[in-house]
């Protein structure tokens, strides 16, 4: 689907800026499984950290068919940047469907004078394989004004990288999770907050996201956006979906375009025929070419038609172009190694690289049976066709952090002691999210 000369032009622009700057430093992000922040910056100076910030507020305010195909561009050179631009932009929808003019104000403010970063936390220990929708990470009223915090959060991405933080939590003493979730704009030197920056992964290494400990953390009375459980019906929560999705794409192309550049560039010999020529290969190729045509032609068809969507329909759309990106992304990634052969096991190629980082980001919920089984709800007409929405990501955090446990609290006990304070809020939990088939992640 045709993007008008004004949508192009954005995408052309990040094109651009990721061909000769981002996807360079990729690698090296990569190995050294760090927050890429020159890549940050660089997308600041561009504009495009406020690609989700209305124009009335000094953002891009993109339109879903341009984000899209400016995430799945960024992240054909660099999975990591489009993940993390991808969290913080669903925040700045949060902050714009829920906040306040004050809010508004001063977070989108932050964002386009002095490029901060913010992500969204809501993975938990016993959260991303339940059926059931329920925060263990407990908010309650402080003493005078302001919110005291107590939990843990598992995949804090853009972890000691970010100023801010969307922390998904329950209301403690609320059993009604329809009515506990609460979403709190959480500052990166909030005192109580602690990691022990643990995060050697398989891929999607420079998103840093360790596991993050709130211990009695306290934040003001106006960090919190709209009233309890809100945050679910709004329809934001969906837009995650269609992000990963764009960056599954996104690194599949990659990898295909790389197996598409060995074959026709490396020369057999003894017939100094190129690898091009042979029709197995041919045949591989043609496979992938189609399998990855048709996740992006359902990816773009979502964000088409995502504007005049209500929120039922954005799950559905969301779960299509998900379900069809994780397969393609798979299978592109893994059969790009073998069309190449040995060299595609070198870290020195980008094909090493993209199996690590698409096996490793589309382990992100909602999954591969979750989503099938809210497809196959809407198409059989059951419970309203209930969507399975992606993750609330994870955040960049850049205050000055302990690398261990508040207080002197051992991270064991600081576990109990979030899963205590959030315990009466799972009691009553529900079945997955309202219209969601699934569960915030990280």
């Amino acid at each position: 689907m045709a993007l008008t000369s004004e949508q192009a032009h954005v995408v052309e622009r990040v094109a651009r800026l990721t061909r000769e700057r981002i996807a360079p430093r990729a690698a090296a992000y990569d190995q050294a499984g760090q927050n890429p922040v020159e890549s940050w910056r660089d997308l600041w100076r561009e504009g495009y950290l406020a690609a989700a910030i209305p124009p009335a507020w000094g953002g891009l305010g993109l339109d879903m068919p341009t984000y899209v195909g400016v995430i799945r561009t960024i992240a054909q050179g660099c999975a990591n940047t489009a993940m993390t631009l991808h969290m913080h932009s669903t925040v700045m929808r949060f902050i714009d469907a829920l906040g306040t003019d004050a809010q508004k104000r001063r977070y989108f403010d932050e964002v386009v004078r002095s490029g901060r970063l913010f992500g969204s936390w809501g993975s938990e220990p016993a959260v991303s394989l339940s059926r059931t929708f329920l925060m263990e990470t407990a908010i309650r009223r402080a003493d005078g004004d302001g919110w005291i915090i107590d939990g843990v959060k598992h995949f804090c991405t853009m972890a000691l990288g970010a100023s801010y933080y969307l922390v998904w939590c329950a209301l403690d003493g609320e059993a009604d999770m329809g009515k506990a979730l609460l979403l709190a704009l959480v500052p990166a030197e909030a005192p109580g907050i602690a990691t022990d920056g643990k995060w050697n992964t398989l891929g999607m290494r420079a998103t840093y996201s360790p596991s993050v400990t709130f211990t009695r953390a306290r934040v003001g009375g106006d960090a919190t956006l709209g009233r309890p459980g809100s945050a679910i019906q709004v329809g934001v929560v969906e837009s995650f979906g269609l992000g990963y999705a764009a960056i599954y794409v996104g690194v599949a192309e990659a990898a295909l375009a790389f197996a598409v550049d060995y074959a026709r560039t490396r020369v057999v010999k003894p017939d100094n025929v190129a690898v091009a020529q042979d029709p197995t290969v041919q045949r591989h190729i043609g496979e992938l070419d189609v399998e990855l045509h048709a996740a992006r032609l359902v990816l773009e068809a979502g964000a088409a038609r995502w504007e005049g969507a209500d929120m039922l329909e954005r799950g559905l759309l969301a779960n299509r172009a998900k379900y069809l990106a994780t397969e393609a992304g798979l299978h592109v990634t893994s059969k790009v190694i073998q069309v190449v052969g040995g060299r595609g096991a070198y870290k020195d190629y980008l094909a090493e690289r993209a199996f690590r980082d698409v096996r490793t980001a589309t382990l992100m919920p909602p999954t591969i049976d979750r989503m099938l089984e809210a497809i196959g709800k809407s198409a059989l007409g059951l419970q309203e066709g209930r969507r399975a929405a992606g993750r609330t990501g994870r955040a960049r955090g850049g205050g000055p952090w302990r690398r261990t446990v508040a207080r002197g609290e051992r991270p064991r006990e600081a576990r109990r002691r979030g899963s205590a304070a959030g315990s009466r809020a799972r009691a009553g939990a529900r079945p997955a999210c309202p219209r969601t088939g699934s569960v915030p992640g990280p």
